[in-house]
């Protein structure tokens, strides 16, 4: 998935819609299509447009967050949805959850976990189509969770984009990626990084093979295993 990824701000706060439309311009891989005041003009757009993701204020005049959200979702509109809002009491948030938002933040909240929020999504949609056969670990990263814990996808790795061969993914390229930069200088070996991961091995070998050609990764055979040598990696 080589294009941005779409998103619509829905707040009628200008002051909080421009803090939010900041805050996305930080992330790379994700456009802004449109800001609204109201959720009426967002569902006319929507219903026009594909987006990938739209950010929600509850609190809005004409159409609220969740009567929007409601609409989105009887549409059959498939758009990941992080809200905002002020509003934290438990059935509220329980609601929201049922529809299906990946994430909610309470006012105020820190550019970090706003930006988290937005990686966490971003990871989501990638990884969810990526077309490669997913583990229990990557299905659990989809759902946002691991052994109970929140997760979200690294995204320490800042590198252009290399050319994909057919059959390989920019999306999972870019975890692999990540999953050996977490491991500074450090070199792993594919049957490690295919556990950091969540994919096979057999997926991963593919990915290191083409990122050795393309001399962004670097390869060593440990002699020292006690058994069969074992082919290690790490990012030039």
């Amino acid at each position: 998935m080589s294009e941005n990824l779409k998103v619509i701000i829905v707040e009628d706060d200008p002051m909080v819609a421009h803090v939010n439309k900041r805050y996305l311009e930080k992330v790379p891989g994700m456009s802004l299509a449109g800001v609204f005041a109201n959720g009426r003009l967002a569902i006319q757009y929507l219903e026009k447009n594909k987006v990938d993701l739209a950010v929600l204020d509850v609190y809005m005049p004409e159409l609220n967050g969740l009567e929007l959200l409601r609409l989105m979702r009887g549409q059959g509109l498939q758009t990941e949805v992080i809200m905002v809002t002020a509003a934290n009491d438990s059935k509220q948030v329980d609601e929201f959850l049922k529809l299906g938002v990946v994430d909610y933040l309470v006012k105020p909240f820190s550019e970090d976990r706003f930006i988290e929020a937005l990686k966490k999504c971003q990871a989501r949609i990638r990884m969810a189509v990526s077309g490669d056969e997913l583990t229990q670990q990557a299905i659990d990263r989809l759902l946002g969770t691991r052994g109970g814990q929140e997760q979200t996808a690294p995204a320490k790795f800042q590198k252009e984009p290399i050319d994909m061969p057919k059959g390989l993914q920019s999306a999972t390229l870019e975890v692999i990626l990540n999953a050996l930069a977490d491991g500074q200088s450090n070199y792993r070996d594919c049957e490690e990084l295919a556990s950091i991961v969540g994919l096979s091995r057999v997926t991963v070998r593919r990915y290191l093979n083409h990122l050795v050609e393309k001399g962004q990764v670097e390869s060593s055979v440990d002699y020292d295993t006690g058994g069969r040598p074992s082919v290690k990696y790490k990012l030039k």
